[in-house]
């Protein structure tokens, strides 16, 4: 049954205003509460050149690249910007017009861009770029852009021609050459993502054009591992304080001694080391997430940084919570260097934190926080998986921290970029190459659309939602089942059986098809596109009819595996009976499966399915374990892969993910946020089910809190819930902004009416308001 019942009325029967307690959150986030720089601009960066390279990539491997361009008038001065990871010789119509050198001690060579008037050698018709690049090793790419004032000519990106080929053929540095066999390039990185990101000096838009990222510097909090080595260390400690007065005595020509510490910063951080010297010198800076890996494998390798002046020296852009600083004194053995300061340059995207999440257990509190600051970090250029590895766009990570950015920050404009180049390349194929991330990519954008409401960037999407649709649908076969008839990587998880074309992947893929199809529906009909809404929703009782014809086991379940049950269920494609089935086998903790190895990603999926079950309080528990566990381990992020029965000591050493162990594992992915939705909309209980929150469910769940209350951002204000037991059943503040309609639902409950109990669970709410309830067992 269900009771709809006035503002009017309830602000008669229980008047009472939700005033805000003054709170101070268990947040890390330097950026917390700040506001949004005048600098900052949310604008998206015009077209430019991308890092490419041959689809192969090896170490001490050289290929050749080129380019052909039709002018109709030489334009007045032309310039080329060139440059490669690691070296590059670049020609213009024959003509060596740039190149760079290995420099000693100097790991960042490709950071500096070369660039070169090449109005000379230009002429009217056919024209070439050719370039040969160098990769000694690690990430290969070369980037190239001629332009005349400003307007770009040609653009190294995915119509350039490569050639691995290790004997350069005659001619084919001028135009006129056939290159019709060389491969079309592979497009490594924009220049806005990947390992390269920021990190270009010289090149003609700044930071390739993008305006609105901020910074801040941010200083140690404590120095560690101090070894003086041969040499010797004064003022190290005062590196923390703003007046940095290190002096470093460096050793003795044989030694083998340095001196070098440690710096922990005391948080994860997306940013870059910084450190000046007032004179000539050398210093060693190795990054890492965890102490362990800037001190035995730092991400990208130790970084070797020499001034003969004097100055400012940096490492690339990276992820980190401490810096290994070695002075190795090459170039000055004996010398004394003075260091005026050393920190990390913050770079962050400016965003206001305006959900929030309190109870009455501090651990939930802190873990809703700490997966908002992962979701903060891995929006820099774009949102990217991880802001150290791979610093690039994966939809299935975007699907978990895209709607923990929604639930946090609500924002529009870093989404709505994101989510168009996942698609602007590949319109017609798969997202990413994964039949499951096309999937993502659906029920990505109809959580964006129903938080945030853009009804303009929904229809434009509306063509390239069909073609993602019907590139599933040619991955199926005659009945209707997944079949990776295009023989992609249907990726599930880094989980044993889910991470190759495996039945299980393909059961997991299937029912994420279906939650896709669904959504799909949701989204045409939004767009007024009836035809196609009711054909999505026909493709999902096909897809669906399919799954329960072929995978259903004799135990009821689907598998004996927690990826593809759960998935089952968040797609709603289980039956009620299958659903005790998958619990009683499958998803009660303790069962077979508990004991093998599933990622922070998928783990968004079993808790999600468990409350949708009924066993919210079973889901909260795992919370508490699993994202609590990484949280008792150090965590101030949450991590790419982690099992608490993982080793302790040394922990980041046996992280596991990508088919690998060690300390390449990231600290923070976004992938691994998912406890921070999961407070929102299943302990909280605010969901939004139409565009632009005009229609919600607020369905709080207490399970064994005594309290919780938290907002959640609408387009047109906060949803505010506040949430306490009583001895007799729960007593719930809230309000709703304008243009919201909610529906209340407490099951198992009856909410009290003028004085009397009836016999509803429901209530359903319009307007703008701030009122009270209660509700009985």
């Amino acid at each position: 049954m269900k009771l709809f019942l006035s503002l009017a009325l309830i602000a008669a029967l229980f008047p009472v205003c939700m005033a805000r307690a003054k709170y101070v959150p268990p947040t890390v986030d330097p950026a917390y509460g700040l506001p949004i720089p005048k600098s900052v601009r949310f604008t998206s960066p015009a077209k430019d050149a991308k890092w490419i390279w041959t689809s192969q990539t090896g170490d001490t491997q050289s290929i050749l690249a080129r380019t052909e361009f039709r002018l109709s008038s030489i334009p007045p001065h032309s310039t080329l910007y060139v440059t490669a990871d690691n070296f590059f010789t670049a020609w213009v119509n024959g003509h060596f017009v740039a190149s760079s050198h290995p420099v000693p001690g100097n790991d960042l060579v490709w950071q500096t861009v070369h660039h070169a008037d090449v109005t000379r050698y230009l002429k009217k018709g056919e024209n070439v770029i050719a370039v040969r690049g160098q990769n000694d090793g690690g990430a290969a790419g070369i980037l190239a852009r001629l332009e005349s004032h400003g307007k770009p000519i040609a653009l190294s990106g995915e119509n350039w021609k490569v050639d691995d080929t290790t004997t350069e053929p005659s001619g084919w540095r001028e135009s006129g050459y056939d290159a019709s066999n060389w491969q079309n390039a592979t497009v490594e990185a924009d220049i806005n993502s990947g390992v390269w990101a920021g990190q270009l000096e010289g090149w003609p838009n700044a930071n390739g054009g993008v305006n609105y990222l901020a910074y801040m510097p941010i200083l140690p909090v404590k120095v560690i591992d101090l070894t003086e080595g041969d040499g010797k260390i004064t003022e190290a400690d005062s590196v923390t304080g703003k007046d940095c007065r290190l002096v470093v005595r460096t050793p003795p020509a044989d030694s083998k001694n340095p001196p070098e510490f440690v710096i922990d910063f005391g948080k994860e951080l997306a940013g870059r080391i910084e450190i000046t010297l007032k004179g000539p010198g050398t210093v060693e800076i190795g990054t890492g997430e965890s102490e362990g890996e800037a001190l035995n494998g730092p991400w990208g390798g130790l970084h070797t940084l020499t001034t003969t002046t004097g100055g400012l020296l940096y490492t690339p852009w990276s992820a980190f919570r401490y810096a290994h600083i070695v002075f190795p004194g090459e170039g000055g053995r004996g010398a004394t260097i003075e260091v005026s300061k050393l920190l990390c340059n913050f770079k962050y995207y400016p965003v206001t934190y305006k959900g929030s999440f309190e109870s009455s257990d501090p651990l939930l509190n802190k873990i809703w926080y700490t997966g908002a600051y992962t979701a903060h970090l891995c929006m820099q250029e774009d949102i990217w998986d991880a802001p150290k590895r791979d610093r690039a766009r994966w939809m299935g990570d975007l699907q978990v921290s895209g709607e923990v950015i929604n639930n946090v920050f609500a924002d529009k404009f870093l989404m709505e970029q994101t989510m168009e180049r996942l698609r602007a390349s590949q319109r017609d194929q798969l997202v990413n190459g994964i039949p499951g991330y096309s999937c993502a990519w659906v029920a990505g954008l109809a959580d964006f659309y129903r938080h945030i409401g853009d009804k303009k960037y929904l229809m434009e999407q509306h063509d390239t939602l069909l073609t993602t649709i019907q590139s599933l649908k040619d991955e199926e076969n005659s009945q209707h089942l997944f079949a990776n008839k295009l023989k992609q990587w249907p990726f599930v998880d880094w989980s044993p059986d889910f991470n190759g074309d495996t039945p299980l992947a393909r059961q997991a893929t299937q029912f994420y098809m279906i939650k896709a199809a669904k959504d799909a529906a949701f989204l045409l009909h939004a767009m007024g596109d009836d035809a196609n809404s009711e054909m999505a929703t026909r493709w999902a009782k096909q897809l669906t009819a399919a799954a329960q014809a072929a995978y259903v086991k004799p135990d009821g379940a689907f598998s004996d595996r927690r990826q593809d049950n759960s998935m089952s269920i968040y797609a709603g494609a289980a039956t009620p009976a299958e659903e005790t089935a998958i619990w009683d086998n499958v998803l009660k903790p303790g069962s077979k499966d508990w004991s093998t190895m599933v990622t922070p990603y998928y783990n968004n999926y079993v808790i999600f399915a468990m409350s949708m079950i009924g066993h919210t309080q079973a889901a909260l528990n795992f919370v508490r374990t699993y994202w609590g566990g990484m949280i008792d381990e150090g965590a101030t992020t949450f991590w790419e892969g982690y099992d608490p029965s993982w080793p302790k000591v040394h922990f980041h050493k046996y992280l596991q993910a990508d088919n690998g162990m060690g300390y390449f594992v990231s600290l923070c992915h976004g992938w691994s946020a998912g406890a921070t939705n999961f407070l929102t909309e299943r302990i909280l209980g605010v969901r939004p089910t139409s565009g632009g929150f005009r229609t919600c469910v607020i369905e709080p769940n207490l399970c064994d809190l005594e309290w919780v209350k938290g907002t959640v951002p609408a387009p047109d204000g906060d949803i505010s819930v506040a949430v306490n037991k009583v001895s007799d059943g729960m007593k719930v503040s809230f309000s709703l902004p304008r243009n919201v309609t909610a529906t209340m639902r407490f099951p198992g409950y009856t909410v009290i009416v003028d004085g009397k109990k009836e016999k509803t669970d429901e209530a359903t709410l319009s307007g703008s308001g701030k009122w009270t309830v209660k509700v009985l067992r």
